[in-house]
């Protein structure tokens, strides 16, 4: 169960160790930043898991399928849960109405209940195909209707959850004893339907095929495309036991606060907050855990990874150089612009002072031929008058 309104009881009652407890700055921030770190990793990993399978045709097959209903089961708890349990961590009461008061925390427990049912799915489509190679394997169309069965069951586990959520001044709190029923009985049945039966179904389905594939190992040593078939059936029932055991261990803590506060004394404990906190935060990095998982294990999906990083960061350098080259030739254009003008009015000057000095030489030029026929004229005069005389 992913609230109880133990938790709004303890806060504001009048314990002063919880209060002062519930006020310390060093858990508050610290449980702010394991939200938004939470958030930022979970969110950009499944959302690349489901570009991953959707894009790529090699992808595409049935466990695939499934693996993308359990990122879109993770990013249902990631953006809806986070954000709204930020907010009320940070206004300390709950500012978003009735309605949201029935659908939040439900929410979660549903999607949680989902990503538990995907992997079960999953375990036992790998038994049937490892098992019974020979059977009729399930389709595409059938992951299809596993998955919606899937989602319809984890609608039905939460909706008394739904009915007995009320909003009571500032605070959403559970009324099982008003509607008569026993929030104790609806713990361990949640314990029992999201915890102990799937884990167990996993592990069974996991030991089985385990020591099935030890025992055919080394029996098609000369048939290559045997051998290959069955590397890659190591390759998903390792990566698939490893999301399993990490499933495990990080919703336990969650179902064991909740079930030590209706069966034991958890509620009396000054400590609680802090530890409903606690579990509230391995519920939250489950769901981010997966991608990481898919990572470090499945080459597949490193390699997938690894592409869209790149291209997104080939993007964002395009992105800056296209800014850097128009920034870059505005400043080319102002400088020409100015060295353009300069060289003009340096022209014209240049241009102005070789006229003035062409048209001085052309007075020049005037004066001293006007100068010469004058002198020519008064030299034929003289040499006229003398032959005249002789």
């Amino acid at each position: 169960m992913s609230s109880n309104n133990t938790t709004a009881n303890i806060t504001d009652s009048d314990d002063p160790y919880s209060a002062t407890l519930a006020a310390a700055d060093g858990f508050f921030y610290a449980r702010l930043v394991c939200y938004v770190i939470i958030f930022i990793v979970g969110v950009i990993g499944n959302v690349l898991v489901c570009l991953v399978v959707c894009r790529q045709r090699k992808m595409k097959n049935i466990t695939n399928y499934f693996i993308v209903n359990l990122a879109v089961a993770d990013l249902s708890v990631l953006l809806i849960c986070i954000p709204f349990d930020f907010g009320e961590i940070i206004t300390k009461y709950w500012p978003y109405g009735a309605v949201m008061c029935k659908l939040i925390y439900p929410l979660q427990t549903m999607a949680t209940t989902a990503s538990v049912g995907t992997l079960v799915a999953i375990s036992l489509n790998r038994f049937i195909a490892i098992i019974y190679p020979l059977r009729p394997q399930p389709t595409t169309r059938d992951a299809k209707k596993v998955i919606i069965i899937v989602w319809v069951l984890s609608l039905v586990l939460v909706s008394p959850y739904i009915a007995v959520l009320r909003q009571r001044e500032k605070e959403c709190s559970e009324t099982f004893q008003e509607r008569g029923m026993n929030a104790g009985a609806y713990t361990l049945a949640i314990f029992i339907l999201q915890y102990v039966l799937p884990i167990t179904l996993i592990g069974l389905s996991y030991i089985r095929i385990g020591r099935d594939l030890r025992r055919d190992k080394g029996s098609y040593s000369n048939d290559v495309l045997q051998r290959e078939q069955e590397r890659e059936a190591h390759k998903v029932v390792k990566i698939l036991t490893v999301v399993v055991i990490v499933f495990a261990m990080l919703m336990l803590p969650n179902h064991i606060v909740f079930i030590w506060i209706d069966f034991g004394n958890g509620s009396q404990n000054i400590y609680i907050t802090q530890i409903i906190s606690l579990g509230q935060i391995l519920v939250y990095f489950n769901s981010a855990t997966n991608p990481l998982i898919y990572n470090a294990v499945n080459e597949q999906f490193r390699e997938g990874f690894r592409q869209y990083f790149q291209s997104w960061r080939d993007l964002i350098l395009t992105s800056k150089g296209k800014k850097s080259l128009q920034h870059r030739g505005q400043h080319n254009t102002r400088t020409t612009t100015k060295c353009t003008m300069c060289i003009g009015s340096e022209e014209e000057k240049l241009h102005s002072r070789r006229c003035s000095e062409r048209s001085e030489n052309d007075n020049n030029n005037s004066s001293s031929q006007s100068r010469n026929v004058n002198s020519v004229t008064v030299t034929d005069n003289a040499t006229s008058s003398l032959l005249t005389q002789v």
